[in-house]
């Protein structure tokens, strides 16, 4: 399990937003949610356990100020999605969906669930 732990970890680290220190909280909102957006639609795509928390998901979209549109045409959007897609590629790429749904803290906790 150490993979896991280690992808885990590294999907956290790109949900993290930067670490600039002129980094607003607005900024660090809208890089978890666009990345946390990312894992979300990998996680529909591929992942047939997990499911988006549509309610949550919206919340933190509002919260964001942006639109979901303009989320996904971000930097963060596109690192993470590459991320993903690149793990899922690799070795282990079958545990890129067992670590999804706690890959993203902060503002991006909650979005990807697993399926009931």
């Amino acid at each position: 399990m150490k993979f896991a732990t280690l992808a885990a970890a590294a999907l956290l680290a790109l949900s993290a937003g930067a670490a600039l220190a002129d980094v607003t909280e607005q900024d660090a909102i809208q890089a978890q949610v666009a990345s946390a957006m990312a894992s979300g639609d990998y996680a529909l795509a591929k992942c047939p356990k997990l499911s988006v928390d549509k309610e949550r998901l919206a919340e933190q979209i509002k919260r964001s100020g942006k639109t979901a549109e303009q989320l996904r045409a971000t930097e963060e959007y596109a690192e993470q999605r590459n991320v993903v897609e690149t793990m899922a590629k690799g070795e282990k790429g079958f545990m890129v969906c067992m670590v999804l749904s706690r890959a993203h803290g902060g503002y991006g906790r909650g979005i990807i669930v697993e399926k009931e």
